[in-house]
């Protein structure tokens, strides 16, 4: 079944994590699934709004219950035509394109100069195709694989003199389990015991917690005293296996509490589990990171 996914940013933004069996909780990762998407500006990675002239990267987060899945993509960066619906356009031809066979890049992603005549009041959107275990066609529409791939649509403002989106962070000291420190290890085939996992009984329950930073919701131009003055924050996590308590969290712009847990019980199965935690700010700026415990 074919996994859309958008992630559109501007007046109107969300994302939409595809459909798995809808009979499976949607934190629960499966199959091949993107979760999140970054763009970093060459030389200021903190920033997730290029100017004209300046080179970047978007990036996007594959999550699997493999490994070292294999994978294929292609994409193209071009300026953003005005909204007509929910999915951004081009405005004109794209200024950046790449196609990558399956196999050849672990990492989904593409650099771009942005145009330096471009109008910094624009934005440039970012499309595509990610291929699981598959090559994209030629025009970046389809895989040839088994999987049908996830078409991507990634939309973001220019940075201006009134207004730089900066990117959310997600730092290794502010995510814990139970309280306590959680390493960041890269997840391992085979027996994950005495490997530097956090160790925990099957079916016992957990908390993980996630802290934000008062900074990672830029301040917002307001026309007037009923807009928000700064960005609001969506926080999601998901698993391999387990019943995570839901998959998102909202952080409102006037919010105070910056730091937010979630409830997880273990499987009855021993083995390595993997989480993803994604944070995004509605307007191009996100973070991601993964973890892992043990199950015994």
């Amino acid at each position: 079944m074919k996994r859309n996914v958008l992630l559109v940013v501007g007046s109107l933004s969300w994302l939409s994590l595809g459909c798995e069996d809808p009979l499976l909780p949607v934190e629960l990762v499966t199959e091949p699934r993107v979760l999140g998407g970054r763009v970093e500006v060459d030389g200021d990675p903190g920033r997730a709004a290029p100017a004209p002239g300046e080179l970047a990267t978007a990036s996007f987060l594959l999550a699997t219950p493999e490994l070292s899945p294999s994978l294929g993509f292609a994409f193209a960066v071009c300026p953003g035509a005005p909204r007509r619906g929910t999915r951004p356009d081009c405005a004109s031809a794209p200024f950046a394109e790449i196609l990558s066979a399956n196999g050849d890049s672990a990492t989904p992603s593409i650099g771009f100069e942005v145009p330096s005549d471009l109008d910094p009041t624009g934005r440039v959107v970012v499309l595509g195709i990610i291929c699981p275990d598959g090559t994209p066609s030629a025009d970046g529409t389809s895989c040839d694989g088994a999987d049908p791939g996830t078409p991507i649509a990634l939309e973001l403002d220019l940075a201006r003199d009134d207004d730089t989106n900066l990117n959310p962070e997600l730092l290794p000291e502010d995510i814990t389990l139970d309280d306590d420190a959680w390493p960041e290890l890269p997840a391992i085939e085979g027996d994950c015991a005495g490997q530097g996992f956090v160790e925990v009984e099957v079916g016992s329950k957990h908390r993980l917690g996630i802290a934000l930073d008062d900074a990672d919701r830029d301040p917002l131009l307001h026309p007037s005293k009923l807009d928000p003055t700064r960005e609001s924050l969506q926080l999601s996590h998901f698993t391999t296996a387990g019943d995570l308590e839901h998959a998102f969290q909202s952080i409102a712009w006037d919010s105070e509490q910056l730091a937010r847990e979630v409830n997880w019980t273990a499987p009855k199965e021993p083995g390595l589990v993997r989480f993803w935690l994604v944070v995004r700010d509605f307007r191009g700026g996100g973070a991601f990171t993964e973890r892992a415990v043990c199950v015994q």
